[in-house]
């Protein structure tokens, strides 16, 4: 089974990496982490070289590259983790929040 996971190098989304990649050693994960303030690479040091893991530095918002990706690696399942850490982001700049794409 291929994960990709959304906002794998945050909190919330590396501690589930972890945890899928212990309990299910056939699983394949794919983590997306445009890598902002919430984002700490460094957490997912420990699976860098391991060949059932794949870190894609980008934006989910950029729907070429995720496209793209999808072509590439067939995944089973999606695991959205990617957001705004705190709500009070949203109420001071809700604009950084929303973003308009054409379908």
């Amino acid at each position: 089974m291929t994960i990709i996971v959304t906002g794998g190098a945050g909190f919330i989304g590396s501690n589930f990496i972890f945890h899928m990649m212990e309990a299910h050693p056939d699983y394949r994960i794919i983590c997306i982490d445009k890598l902002t303030y919430a984002g700490n690479l460094s957490t997912l040091a420990p699976l860098m070289n391991s060949s059932r893991f794949r870190f894609v530095k980008e934006d989910i918002c950029n729907r070429e590259a995720i496209y793209d990706l999808f072509q590439q690696e067939h995944p089973d399942i999606v695991v959205n983790f990617a957001a705004e850490s705190h709500v009070d982001r949203s109420i001071e700049n809700p604009c950084k929040c929303l973003q308009r794409t054409k379908l």
